[in-house]
């Protein structure tokens, strides 16, 4: 005697074959954010504005279009196609919305001598910070999915290499195969692109490019420290 589970399925089986249609399958949301696509239209990666890796969706028939064993160069070319367009994205903005003017109110303290020399020192310091902390995002990361069917590695935000098991990616469903490509790309890009806030100026680095974009206030702050310039005597006629 068949369960209900199989008088389930062949009662959908009769009403299909009596005219009435399967249920509609639900729409796809569009993705939510910048998005790169592979030569082939079999993946769609997607990221944030600011180039955060988000989502990786594979094409249902995507196995009837590539090979298995080179899903791989679809997935890295899709993924870095979606970082450039992010980036893309990101200069439009700023061209849209230009730096605001400086303020009528920016600082006029009088700088001397060993005001001029600390800034330096303090410009140079918050300098080597920012080198160090992009000679580590400039090496090489790698990264291996915990069921161990992708592995890849990425340097300075650019995916560089992607290594996909193709016997299992054969075999797989496309939700397992997009789980592991999401856990290891998402790694890649958090290891491989240094933290925003980390690499923004300082503050003696700001006053500094302040001073130099305002060069009349930077000569008003060194003249107010020290005595009036001299005329020089005008020579005897």
């Amino acid at each position: 005697m068949p369960d209900d589970e199989e008088w389930a399925f062949e009662n959908e089986i009769d009403l299909w074959d009596e005219g009435e249609s399967p249920p509609p399958a639900e729409a796809e949301r569009p993705p939510d954010g910048p998005t790169g696509r592979d030569g082939d239209s079999v993946v769609t990666v997607t990221v944030s504005p600011e180039g955060e890796f988000r989502q990786v969706k594979l094409a249902e028939d995507w196995k009837s279009k590539v090979d298995p064993r080179g899903l791989h160069s679809n997935v890295l070319t899709a993924a870095n196609a979606a970082t450039i367009e992010a980036l893309v994205q990101q200069i439009g903005v700023t061209r849209e919305n230009p730096p605001s003017p400086a303020r009528n109110d920016a600082d006029e303290t009088p700088l001397g001598p060993q005001d001029v020399l600390r800034l330096g020192d303090a410009v140079r310091a918050e300098v080597d910070g920012m080198s160090a902390r992009l000679a580590l995002a400039d090496r090489p990361v790698a990264s291996t999915s915990a069921g161990g069917h992708v592995g890849g590695t990425a340097q300075s935000g650019r995916y560089v290499s992607l290594d996909i098991d193709p016997t299992w990616a054969s075999m797989a469903r496309n939700t397992e195969i997009e789980a592991e490509l999401t856990e290891v790309l998402r790694s890649l890009h958090r290891g491989s692109v240094p933290d925003a806030a980390g690499l923004r100026p300082g503050e003696a680095t700001t006053e500094l490019l302040g001073l130099i974009h305002d060069p009349d206030r930077l000569i008003r702050r060194v003249r107010l420290h020290g005595s009036p310039a001299r005329e020089e005597p005008k020579a005897d006629e």
